[in-house]
Protein backbone atom coordinates (compact mmCIF):
# COMPACT_ATOMS: atom_id res chain seq x y z
CA UNK A 1 0.00 0.00 0.00
CA UNK A 2 3.03 2.00 0.86
CA UNK A 3 4.80 1.52 -2.53
CA UNK A 4 1.29 3.35 -4.07
CA UNK A 5 0.90 6.06 -1.87
CA UNK A 6 4.42 6.97 -2.67
CA UNK A 7 3.77 7.30 -6.26
CA UNK A 8 0.53 9.25 -5.71
CA UNK A 9 2.40 11.94 -3.30
CA UNK A 10 5.10 12.41 -6.71
CA UNK A 11 1.72 12.71 -9.10
CA UNK A 12 0.36 15.18 -6.93
CA UNK A 13 3.61 16.81 -6.66
CA UNK A 14 4.04 16.81 -10.83
CA UNK A 15 0.73 17.93 -11.16
CA UNK A 16 1.08 21.39 -8.47
CA UNK A 17 4.40 22.09 -10.48
CA UNK A 18 2.50 21.80 -13.93
CA UNK A 19 -0.24 24.13 -12.59
CA UNK A 20 1.76 26.65 -10.39
CA UNK A 21 4.84 27.32 -12.57
CA UNK A 22 3.11 26.65 -16.29
CA UNK A 23 -0.66 27.02 -15.60
CA UNK A 24 -1.34 29.81 -12.96
CA UNK A 25 2.91 30.87 -12.91
CA UNK A 26 2.86 31.36 -8.52
CA UNK A 27 5.56 30.58 -6.56
CA UNK A 28 4.06 31.34 -3.67
CA UNK A 29 1.59 29.04 -4.15
CA UNK A 30 4.24 26.38 -5.85
CA UNK A 31 5.90 26.29 -2.64
CA UNK A 32 2.69 26.01 -0.35
CA UNK A 33 1.96 23.02 -2.20
CA UNK A 34 5.47 21.43 -1.81
CA UNK A 35 5.21 22.27 2.01
CA UNK A 36 1.71 20.83 2.27
CA UNK A 37 2.66 17.82 0.46
CA UNK A 38 5.85 16.96 2.71
CA UNK A 39 3.85 17.23 5.78
CA UNK A 40 1.39 14.79 4.27
CA UNK A 41 4.46 12.68 4.09
CA UNK A 42 5.66 13.23 7.48
CA UNK A 43 2.43 12.61 9.11
CA UNK A 44 1.35 9.23 7.28
CA UNK A 45 4.77 7.86 6.98
CA UNK A 46 7.12 9.91 9.97
CA UNK A 47 10.54 10.55 9.69
CA UNK A 48 12.88 7.17 10.39
CA UNK A 49 15.29 7.38 12.68
CA UNK A 50 18.70 8.34 11.43
CA UNK A 51 21.38 6.21 13.25
CA UNK A 52 23.92 6.13 10.27
CA UNK A 53 27.46 6.31 11.72
CA UNK A 54 28.63 8.23 8.53
CA UNK A 55 26.56 11.22 8.51
CA UNK A 56 28.97 13.42 10.50
CA UNK A 57 31.52 12.57 8.47
CA UNK A 58 29.70 13.27 5.05
CA UNK A 59 28.17 15.94 6.36
CA UNK A 60 32.03 17.29 6.77
CA UNK A 61 32.61 16.78 3.38
CA UNK A 62 29.86 18.39 1.96
CA UNK A 63 30.88 21.59 3.73
CA UNK A 64 34.61 21.02 3.10
CA UNK A 65 32.84 20.49 -0.88
CA UNK A 66 31.30 23.82 -0.33
CA UNK A 67 33.93 25.50 1.36
CA UNK A 68 36.64 24.96 -1.74
CA UNK A 69 33.86 25.56 -4.22
CA UNK A 70 33.66 29.59 -3.17
CA UNK A 71 37.35 29.58 -2.45
CA UNK A 72 37.78 28.63 -6.20
CA UNK A 73 34.90 30.31 -7.79
CA UNK A 74 36.05 33.78 -5.70
CA UNK A 75 39.74 33.18 -6.37
CA UNK A 76 39.01 33.39 -9.78
CA UNK A 77 36.60 36.30 -9.33
CA UNK A 78 39.85 38.21 -8.38
CA UNK A 79 41.64 37.69 -11.66
CA UNK A 80 38.03 38.09 -13.65
CA UNK A 81 36.44 41.01 -11.14
CA UNK A 82 33.32 40.68 -9.47
CA UNK A 83 29.69 41.81 -10.37
CA UNK A 84 27.60 43.69 -7.52
CA UNK A 85 24.31 41.39 -6.29
CA UNK A 86 21.40 42.63 -7.87
CA UNK A 87 19.38 41.41 -4.55
CA UNK A 88 18.93 44.02 -1.69
CA UNK A 89 18.50 42.55 1.98
CA UNK A 90 15.21 44.34 3.07
CA UNK A 91 13.10 42.50 5.57
CA UNK A 92 10.26 41.41 2.81
CA UNK A 93 13.19 40.50 0.49
CA UNK A 94 14.58 38.34 3.46
CA UNK A 95 11.42 36.38 4.73
CA UNK A 96 10.09 35.86 0.70
CA UNK A 97 13.15 34.73 -0.58
CA UNK A 98 15.70 33.61 1.76
CA UNK A 99 13.66 32.45 4.57
CA UNK A 100 10.58 30.77 2.61
CA UNK A 101 12.76 29.34 0.08
CA UNK A 102 15.14 27.25 2.76
CA UNK A 103 11.88 26.34 4.21
CA UNK A 104 10.86 24.78 1.01
CA UNK A 105 14.86 23.08 0.86
CA UNK A 106 13.97 21.50 3.97
CA UNK A 107 10.67 20.01 3.57
CA UNK A 108 12.09 18.71 -0.25
CA UNK A 109 15.11 17.29 0.94
CA UNK A 110 12.81 15.36 3.87
CA UNK A 111 10.39 14.52 1.51
CA UNK A 112 12.97 12.63 -0.56
CA UNK A 113 14.47 10.99 2.58
CA UNK A 114 11.02 9.92 2.94
CA UNK A 115 11.02 8.06 -0.43
CA UNK A 116 14.31 6.74 -0.10
CA UNK A 117 13.88 5.00 3.21
CA UNK A 118 9.98 3.55 2.35
CA UNK A 119 11.11 1.97 -1.32
CA UNK A 120 14.70 0.84 0.14
CA UNK A 121 14.79 -2.35 -2.61
CA UNK A 122 13.27 -0.09 -5.14
CA UNK A 123 15.46 2.47 -6.38
CA UNK A 124 12.62 3.64 -9.26
CA UNK A 125 10.27 6.10 -6.72
CA UNK A 126 13.29 8.07 -5.65
CA UNK A 127 14.51 8.13 -9.26
CA UNK A 128 10.54 9.52 -10.06
CA UNK A 129 10.89 12.11 -7.33
CA UNK A 130 14.87 12.79 -8.69
CA UNK A 131 13.43 13.66 -12.20
CA UNK A 132 10.69 15.34 -10.88
CA UNK A 133 12.89 18.29 -9.06
CA UNK A 134 15.19 18.75 -12.00
CA UNK A 135 11.85 19.10 -13.82
CA UNK A 136 10.63 21.88 -11.11
CA UNK A 137 14.70 23.24 -10.59
CA UNK A 138 14.51 24.17 -14.88
CA UNK A 139 11.22 25.29 -15.41
CA UNK A 140 12.28 27.95 -12.28
CA UNK A 141 14.84 28.96 -14.34
CA UNK A 142 13.90 28.54 -17.80
CA UNK A 143 11.61 31.89 -16.58
CA UNK A 144 15.10 33.94 -16.84
CA UNK A 145 15.98 33.05 -20.47
CA UNK A 146 14.49 33.61 -23.76
CA UNK A 147 15.42 30.51 -26.30
CA UNK A 148 15.25 31.33 -29.44
CA UNK A 149 18.70 30.79 -30.80
CA UNK A 150 21.32 27.84 -29.94
CA UNK A 151 23.64 29.93 -28.40
CA UNK A 152 21.14 31.09 -25.33
CA UNK A 153 19.96 27.37 -25.83
CA UNK A 154 23.64 26.16 -24.63
CA UNK A 155 24.13 28.02 -22.28
CA UNK A 156 21.19 26.86 -21.10
CA UNK A 157 21.55 23.57 -21.15
CA UNK A 158 25.46 23.85 -19.55
CA UNK A 159 25.00 26.43 -16.70
CA UNK A 160 21.31 25.05 -15.94
CA UNK A 161 20.36 21.60 -17.15
CA UNK A 162 23.43 19.54 -16.61
CA UNK A 163 24.24 21.46 -12.97
CA UNK A 164 20.73 20.72 -11.97
CA UNK A 165 21.13 17.52 -13.21
CA UNK A 166 24.39 16.49 -11.03
CA UNK A 167 22.72 18.43 -7.43
CA UNK A 168 19.97 16.39 -7.64
CA UNK A 169 21.43 13.45 -8.80
CA UNK A 170 23.95 13.87 -5.94
CA UNK A 171 21.38 14.85 -3.40
CA UNK A 172 19.74 11.15 -4.21
CA UNK A 173 22.83 9.80 -4.25
CA UNK A 174 23.53 11.17 -0.29
CA UNK A 175 19.57 11.04 0.85
CA UNK A 176 19.74 7.11 0.18
CA UNK A 177 22.77 6.10 1.44
CA UNK A 178 23.35 8.52 4.61
CA UNK A 179 21.18 11.01 5.52
CA UNK A 180 18.77 14.28 4.29
CA UNK A 181 21.32 16.77 6.24
CA UNK A 182 24.13 16.44 3.93
CA UNK A 183 21.79 17.30 1.08
CA UNK A 184 20.00 20.40 2.77
CA UNK A 185 23.37 21.90 3.50
CA UNK A 186 24.23 21.32 -0.43
CA UNK A 187 21.06 22.87 -1.83
CA UNK A 188 20.72 25.31 0.52
CA UNK A 189 24.27 26.80 -0.10
CA UNK A 190 24.52 26.67 -3.95
CA UNK A 191 21.12 28.10 -4.22
CA UNK A 192 21.06 31.20 -1.97
CA UNK A 193 24.74 32.06 -1.48
CA UNK A 194 23.72 34.60 -4.63
CA UNK A 195 21.01 36.12 -2.35
CA UNK A 196 23.36 36.51 0.77
CA UNK A 197 26.85 37.79 -0.47
CA UNK A 198 27.09 41.27 -1.50
CA UNK A 199 29.21 40.70 -4.98
CA UNK A 200 29.10 37.61 -7.28
CA UNK A 201 32.36 36.35 -9.06
CA UNK A 202 32.16 37.33 -13.11
CA UNK A 203 34.01 34.15 -13.88
CA UNK A 204 31.23 33.34 -17.07
CA UNK A 205 28.94 31.09 -18.41
CA UNK A 206 31.10 28.71 -18.81
CA UNK A 207 33.29 28.59 -15.76
CA UNK A 208 30.36 28.13 -13.47
CA UNK A 209 28.76 25.06 -15.14
CA UNK A 210 32.34 23.55 -14.59
CA UNK A 211 32.42 24.39 -11.31
CA UNK A 212 28.26 23.59 -10.62
CA UNK A 213 28.80 20.20 -12.30
CA UNK A 214 32.32 19.84 -10.24
CA UNK A 215 30.73 19.97 -6.77
CA UNK A 216 28.48 17.42 -7.02
CA UNK A 217 31.08 15.32 -8.51
CA UNK A 218 33.67 15.87 -6.23
CA UNK A 219 30.73 14.99 -3.43
CA UNK A 220 30.15 11.71 -4.77
CA UNK A 221 33.41 10.79 -5.38
CA UNK A 222 34.46 11.75 -1.58
CA UNK A 223 31.03 9.84 0.34
CA UNK A 224 31.08 7.08 -2.24
CA UNK A 225 34.58 6.04 -0.97
CA UNK A 226 33.18 6.16 3.17
CA UNK A 227 29.93 3.78 1.64
CA UNK A 228 32.66 1.31 0.14
CA UNK A 229 34.81 1.10 3.32
CA UNK A 230 30.90 0.66 5.09
CA UNK A 231 30.08 -2.23 3.05
CA UNK A 232 33.08 -3.35 3.64
CA UNK A 233 34.79 -3.17 0.20
CA UNK A 234 38.15 -3.78 -0.14
CA UNK A 235 39.51 -0.22 1.47
CA UNK A 236 42.63 -0.53 -1.23
CA UNK A 237 40.93 -1.07 -4.05
CA UNK A 238 42.21 1.77 -5.60
CA UNK A 239 45.67 0.63 -6.80
CA UNK A 240 48.56 3.18 -7.54
CA UNK A 241 47.68 2.42 -11.44
CA UNK A 242 44.14 3.68 -11.16
CA UNK A 243 45.45 6.58 -8.68
CA UNK A 244 48.04 7.76 -11.70
CA UNK A 245 45.23 7.57 -13.90
CA UNK A 246 43.67 10.41 -12.47
CA UNK A 247 46.64 12.81 -13.12
CA UNK A 248 46.65 13.13 -16.58
CA UNK A 249 42.84 13.27 -16.58
CA UNK A 250 42.86 16.09 -13.84
CA UNK A 251 45.70 17.91 -16.08
CA UNK A 252 43.45 17.66 -19.43
CA UNK A 253 40.05 18.73 -17.49
CA UNK A 254 42.65 21.49 -16.02
CA UNK A 255 44.30 22.65 -19.85
CA UNK A 256 40.53 22.63 -21.61
CA UNK A 257 39.04 24.72 -18.93
CA UNK A 258 41.70 27.36 -19.01
CA UNK A 259 42.08 27.03 -23.09
CA UNK A 260 38.18 27.24 -23.50
CA UNK A 261 37.40 29.75 -20.78
CA UNK A 262 40.10 31.97 -22.16
CA UNK A 263 41.75 32.50 -18.68
CA UNK A 264 45.35 32.20 -19.35
CA UNK A 265 47.04 34.17 -22.05
CA UNK A 266 45.74 30.85 -24.77
CA UNK A 267 42.33 30.17 -25.80
CA UNK A 268 41.15 27.07 -28.32
CA UNK A 269 38.13 27.56 -30.49
CA UNK A 270 36.73 25.47 -33.27
CA UNK A 271 37.16 26.18 -37.19
CA UNK A 272 33.24 26.71 -38.38
CA UNK A 273 34.14 27.14 -42.32
CA UNK A 274 36.74 26.36 -45.01
CA UNK A 275 37.97 30.07 -45.50
CA UNK A 276 41.07 29.75 -44.36
CA UNK A 277 41.72 26.45 -46.30
CA UNK A 278 44.71 24.93 -46.50
CA UNK A 279 46.03 26.89 -43.23
CA UNK A 280 43.49 25.00 -41.76
CA UNK A 281 40.51 23.39 -42.36
CA UNK A 282 36.69 23.36 -40.75
CA UNK A 283 36.58 20.76 -37.96
CA UNK A 284 40.00 21.77 -37.12
CA UNK A 285 40.82 23.56 -33.79
CA UNK A 286 43.15 26.15 -33.58
CA UNK A 287 45.07 28.14 -30.39
CA UNK A 288 45.00 31.73 -30.27
CA UNK A 289 47.25 33.97 -28.05
CA UNK A 290 46.15 37.35 -26.67
CA UNK A 291 48.72 40.31 -28.13
CA UNK A 292 48.85 43.69 -27.75
CA UNK A 293 47.63 45.45 -30.74
CA UNK A 294 51.25 47.35 -31.13
CA UNK A 295 52.59 43.65 -31.55
CA UNK A 296 50.89 42.42 -34.58
CA UNK A 297 51.66 42.38 -37.56
CA UNK A 298 50.81 42.00 -41.60
CA UNK A 299 50.69 38.57 -42.51
CA UNK A 300 49.66 37.24 -39.31
CA UNK A 301 46.39 35.19 -38.81
CA UNK A 302 43.86 37.19 -36.58
CA UNK A 303 41.30 36.68 -34.22
CA UNK A 304 39.07 38.78 -33.68
CA UNK A 305 35.05 39.34 -33.32
CA UNK A 306 32.00 40.52 -35.56
CA UNK A 307 28.27 40.16 -34.69
CA UNK A 308 29.23 37.60 -31.60
CA UNK A 309 31.03 35.75 -34.08
CA UNK A 310 34.69 34.56 -33.68
CA UNK A 311 36.76 34.87 -37.01
CA UNK A 312 40.11 33.57 -37.81
CA UNK A 313 41.65 35.67 -41.32
CA UNK A 314 44.97 36.78 -42.34
CA UNK A 315 45.71 40.13 -41.23
CA UNK A 316 46.64 42.05 -45.02
CA UNK A 317 47.17 45.50 -44.15
CA UNK A 318 46.99 47.79 -40.94
CA UNK A 319 46.57 51.25 -40.75
CA UNK A 320 47.31 53.77 -38.07
CA UNK A 321 46.02 57.11 -38.04
CA UNK A 322 44.35 58.47 -34.54
CA UNK A 323 43.14 54.19 -34.07
CA UNK A 324 43.86 51.07 -35.91
CA UNK A 325 42.17 50.04 -38.79
CA UNK A 326 42.86 46.18 -39.76
CA UNK A 327 42.11 44.62 -42.91
CA UNK A 328 41.89 40.90 -43.16
CA UNK A 329 41.34 37.84 -46.22
CA UNK A 330 40.92 34.40 -45.29
CA UNK A 331 43.35 32.29 -47.32
CA UNK A 332 40.49 30.52 -49.36
CA UNK A 333 38.67 33.71 -50.41
CA UNK A 334 39.20 35.79 -53.83
CA UNK A 335 38.99 38.91 -52.64
CA UNK A 336 39.62 41.13 -49.13
CA UNK A 337 36.85 41.06 -46.34
CA UNK A 338 33.87 43.36 -47.03
CA UNK A 339 34.82 44.46 -43.07
CA UNK A 340 37.48 46.26 -41.01
CA UNK A 341 38.98 45.27 -37.63
CA UNK A 342 38.97 47.74 -35.02
CA UNK A 343 41.08 47.57 -31.64
CA UNK A 344 38.05 46.99 -29.39
CA UNK A 345 37.26 43.73 -32.11
CA UNK A 346 41.20 42.52 -32.02
CA UNK A 347 41.47 38.85 -29.18
CA UNK A 348 44.80 37.68 -30.20
CA UNK A 349 47.29 35.70 -32.93
CA UNK A 350 46.32 32.44 -33.77
CA UNK A 351 49.60 30.42 -32.56
CA UNK A 352 48.41 26.68 -33.18
CA UNK A 353 46.37 23.95 -34.70
CA UNK A 354 44.93 20.66 -33.98
CA UNK A 355 43.36 18.71 -36.35
CA UNK A 356 39.76 17.62 -36.21
CA UNK A 357 39.74 18.75 -32.91
CA UNK A 358 36.41 21.27 -33.33
CA UNK A 359 34.04 18.78 -34.75
CA UNK A 360 32.33 17.53 -31.97
CA UNK A 361 31.79 21.03 -30.99
CA UNK A 362 30.78 22.19 -35.22
CA UNK A 363 28.46 18.95 -34.41
CA UNK A 364 26.94 20.00 -31.10
CA UNK A 365 26.02 23.67 -33.02
CA UNK A 366 24.72 22.12 -35.78
CA UNK A 367 22.32 19.62 -33.70
CA UNK A 368 21.16 22.93 -31.60
CA UNK A 369 20.72 24.95 -34.39
CA UNK A 370 19.22 22.86 -37.22
CA UNK A 371 22.10 24.30 -39.87
CA UNK A 372 25.83 24.89 -40.30
CA UNK A 373 27.34 27.65 -38.60
CA UNK A 374 30.00 29.71 -41.09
Amino acid sequence: MKKYEIYIIEILLFISIIMFNIVYKSVLFQNLSIIIISIYAIVRFGIMKDNNYLKNMTTKIVLSSILLYFITIYALGLIMGFNKSPFSLNINYIFNIIVLESIVIVFEEILRYIIARNTQHRKLPLIIYTIILIILNVIIEINGYSLNNGEVIFIFITTIIIPTISIQAVCSYLTYKVSYKPSIILNISISLYQYLLPIIPNIGNYLYAVANTALPYIIYFSTSRLNQYKDKINMYKNTLLRKLLYVPIIIIIVILVLLVSGISNDTIIAVGSGSMSPTYDRGDAVIYQKTKIDDIKIGEILAFKKSNKVITHRIVNIEKNNKYIIYTKGDANKNIDSWTVNEQEVLGIVKYRIKYLGYPTLWFNEIINGKEKE
